[in-house]
């Protein structure tokens, strides 16, 4: 099934526009996902909860051009070793570049930062990006969300001494294991989480994968201690792959079973990656050592989520369309039970004041109509569709008892809850209570819940 269509969170590429004569994907090019409304909010929650995550962890927050003078990727290797995956242009004669990665922005910002306030800078430096990277995938490997052109990583750099740098590392992986538990409600545990070493082939070092091989060596003795430190911590086990590394380090990439039972499958998502490439052809090794008395310093690429686009795929697919609250595209889906007698007014009235009140509250709400005989057939057709994190239901016998039935998607399965209801504005606020318990996790990791409000009733 399209989830992402059914809730409104990108348009299929195959979907015709009419007026215009042609589809989507047509006018946007292979590989270029267009998020549509639902994906707007859903996006702007997780950014804005990534983005206080990580502040509170001393994480400085970033964000970088999407286009770049060609010379910064010359520096960084980029051109050497990746040109094939680059979008490269020239503009007056110069060859720019559209950024495949966000690690030279973020070196740069550490570079002038230095510059600035010498060793005022503290060690680890981390910076943090909610960054939109452009890579050239080959055509025939595009495939929806799951392996886009265009996409987005919660990516961040933290360079650090060589002495801090396993310190890091599994802080790096406390987070991650916050951030699937606590925000996406996902397991994480020796059953559902495999670690992988991922390394150069030793053949390949000098053309696909930059440096020497005693560099490689000694990295990859280093990872592969991190990765042992990790996985006894936890319990967790590991495999390693040659040929599988960044083309600057080795790197830890983390496998995660989403979804439950013989439907859950394994993903490879998050990764923490080891550089000692970068920061010799950024001079951070120099800087180091004037700065800090030592250049044993190394960067530290992570990324918790990974592409964004590619997590939204999976987790929509192995979960059936459905999104946490905080999250889901419709929040709240409020139906008007008619009964077609003149007490279908105040049912309306109620029904639709309620709606607003949950919109001002800052939640994304839509207002429907049904009757009693067509009820069920119209929340079949909300659960195939919009899914709806919460149903609440309003006809004259909850006015009458002064209580609305509110549905809740919560754990796999929905659960039925009464809430007193004297009055819309009451109601709303009942509601808000029952919604605040849904948020806690969220609130307990970013210190707040965005809420962004919306009437989507267009969409029931």
């Amino acid at each position: 099934m399209d989830y992402a269509q059914d809730l409104d969170i990108a348009a299929r590429p195959d979907l015709t526009i009419s007026v215009l004569g042609t589809d989507v994907g047509s006018l946007l090019g292979h590989g270029i996902p267009l998020f549509t409304i639902g994906g707007g909010y859903l996006r702007s929650a997780l950014s804005q909860i990534l983005v206080n995550f990580h502040a509170r962890r001393g994480y400085y927050i970033a964000e970088t051009p999407i286009v770049s003078s060609g010379a910064l990727f010359e520096l960084s290797g980029h051109m050497g070793y990746y040109k094939q995956n680059m979008f490269v242009f020239q503009v007056e004669g110069k060859e720019y570049a559209v950024k495949p990665m966000n690690c030279p922005f973020h070196i740069l910002i550490f570079l002038s930062e230095v510059t600035r306030h010498r060793n005022k800078v503290s060690l680890p430096f981390k910076v943090f990006e909610v960054g939109r990277v452009h890579r050239l995938e080959p055509s025939g490997s595009v495939y929806g969300l799951l392996r886009s052109r265009s996409f987005t990583q919660d990516d961040a750099h933290i360079i650090t001494l060589g002495k801090d740098a396993v310190n890091v590392i599994t802080s790096v992986f406390d987070e991650m294991i916050t951030i699937y538990s606590k925000l996406f409600n996902v397991e994480m545990n020796p059953s559902t989480v495999t670690l992988r070493l991922s390394l150069s082939d030793k053949s390949k070092i000098g053309t696909d994968f930059m440096g020497t091989k005693d560099e490689w060596e000694k990295a990859e003795d280093f990872l592969r201690g991190a990765l042992e430190a990790i996985a006894s911590k936890y319990g967790l086990r590991y495999t390693a792959a040659e040929g599988e590394a960044a083309f600057y380090g080795p790197k830890i990439d983390v496998l995660v079973k989403l979804g439950s039972g013989q439907e859950g499958k394994e993903w490879q998502l998050g990764t923490i990656q080891f550089d000692f490439n970068l920061p010799r052809r950024f001079k951070i090794f120099d800087a180091a050592k004037e700065l800090y008395g030592s250049e044993d310093v190394y960067i530290i690429h992570r990324a918790l989520i990974g592409s964004i686009e590619r997590f939204l795929g999976a987790y929509l697919d192995n979960y059936k369309g459905r999104l946490p609250f905080v999250l889901a595209p419709l929040q709240f889906a409020v139906l008007a039970i008619k009964a077609g007698d003149e007490f279908d007014k105040r049912v309306e009235d109620f029904a639709l004041s309620l709606h607003r009140a949950l919109v001002a509250k800052g939640f994304r709400s839509g207002y429907g109509e049904t009757t009693r005989t067509s009820l069920s057939g119209d929340v079949r057709l909300l659960e195939s569709g919009p899914k709806p994190a919460a149903i609440v239901y309003v006809g004259r016998r909850e006015i009458e008892k002064g209580s609305v039935t509110v549905s809740i998607y919560e754990g796999g399965s929905r659960r039925q809850t009464s809430v007193n209801a004297s009055d819309p504005l009451g109601a709303a606020d009942a509601i808000e209570s029952l919604a605040s318990r849904l948020e806690e996790p969220v609130k307990e990791i970013a210190g707040m819940v965005p809420r962004i409000p919306g009437d989507l009733s267009y969409q029931l």
